[in-house]
């Protein structure tokens, strides 16, 4: 039964950096389609993806200074309760239970500095995009229908201004914003082109904080 139980608790424990990692990235993609009212859960993103942007909020100081002061606790944890178990010591076994339990609050609070820091990178990316700093992804477009012919003009006219700029691409789709030519910091249009190069969706869309804070100069 101990056996059990150690096992137990050894595949929790190498389980948890895995599920850190991905909250991360699920926070940091939430939060960042999120400024341009794209729902993550609607559309298919892989498990690498969201591992492969977990690493933007994961590098930001205060995250890095939580997780240094949890690995010295948990080390310091370990080793009050392994001399506790050599020399049969009540005194460091208690010492051990309560660097343990500060150490599970700190878990805890990790994971809001974690949604924290991904809120605020999602937001200075998201700026990036209206601001135009963001890279300029054009895919070619398929042949439309009479019925897309509109859509299809409005977006080669974004292309031929210079004005689309990528949001996020996938597999499957490529999320790309056309930044207004009168407004281009608070407003724009939402294209979502698929693999076959064919518009699937289309919505004019307002910079989330446009009345909060002012991002260009000009």
């Amino acid at each position: 039964m101990g056996g059990v139980r150690a096992a137990l608790v050894d595949a929790v424990i190498a389980a948890i950096p895995v599920a850190l990692v991905y909250f991360s990235g699920w926070a940091y993609l939430t939060s960042y389609l999120g400024e341009f009212g794209i729902d993550a859960t609607q559309i298919d993103i892989s498990f690498t993806t969201v591992l492969v942007y977990a690493f933007v909020p994961l590098q930001a100081f205060y995250v890095l200074a939580l997780f240094f002061l949890l690995a010295v606790l948990t080390l310091a944890a370990f080793l009050f309760e392994l001399y506790a178990k050599d020399q049969n010591d009540k005194r460091n076994k208690t010492i051990a239970a309560i660097i343990a339990f500060v150490s599970a609050l700190l878990f805890v609070c990790l994971l809001f500095v974690i949604k924290g820091a991904a809120v605020d990178a999602a937001e200075d990316m998201a700026h990036n995009v209206w601001k135009g700093s963001k890279s300029q992804s054009i895919p070619t477009l398929g042949s439309s229908g009479n019925d897309e012919k509109v859509v299809a003009d409005l977006y080669r006219a974004c292309r031929d201004g210079r004005r689309l700029r990528q949001i996020i691409g996938l597999p499957d789709q490529m999320f790309l914003m056309c930044r207004s030519e009168v407004d281009p910091c608070n407003h724009g249009t939402l294209f979502v082109v698929n693999k076959d190069g064919r518009i699937t969706y289309t919505a004019d869309k307002v910079r989330r904080d446009i009345d909060a804070e002012k991002i260009c100069t000009s």
